[in-house]
């Protein structure tokens, strides 16, 4: 997908954010501040629907973008104090680790699904049982993001993370 298309996940439109008007003259902080909260949005824009759990797609994109948003954190963390910086940048690094542990167990069941139609009949019967297995696996591993989002949630942690990146203009 190319910055500012649209694409549906699961029924919902899920838009990538386009950085617009950044000028040259603009001060590295306020080009930083606009890119990370841009990958911030884009990010947020997958959590319900990694919270439904339907559609795979959903974790792996907040996954994706999560790993964006620290790539831009790690490269203007100069831009900002340090002390509230590091705060927002482990919440976001907690998002990716819970994602991911979701993420590698949503790839391992398509996987093996796949392999399904390929297979005798007595390796079909092991396989299903290995599926059901990791299924049961990934409903565990789904309990702490969804943990997760209820904290950041009842600490109103997009708020105060926007109030911080974007600034007074929030």
């Amino acid at each position: 997908m190319i910055r500012g298309d649209s694409q549906k996940l699961d029924g919902k439109m899920v838009t990538e954010p386009e950085v617009k008007g950044m000028l040259p003259d603009e001060t590295l902080e306020a080009c930083a501040r606009q890119i990370i909260v841009n990958y911030f949005h884009e990010m947020m824009s997958y959590k319900e629907g990694a919270k439904e759990g339907v559609d795979i797609e959903f974790v792996h994109e907040m996954r994706v973008t999560s790993r964006r948003l620290r790539a831009a954190m790690d490269n203007f963390a100069d831009c900002f104090p340090k002390k509230p910086f590091k705060k927002y940048y482990k919440m976001v690094r907690a998002i990716t680790r819970t994602m991911g542990a979701v993420r590698d167990l949503d790839v391992l069941i398509a996987h093996f699904r796949n392999e399904l139609t390929s297979l005798t009949e007595v390796e079909q019967t092991d396989i299903r049982g290995l599926i059901e297995h990791l299924q049961r696996e990934h409903k565990e591993a789904r309990q702490p993001m969804l943990m997760l989002f209820e904290e950041l949630e009842e600490a109103d942690f997009e708020t105060e993370f926007l109030e911080f990146f974007v600034g007074e203009d929030f």
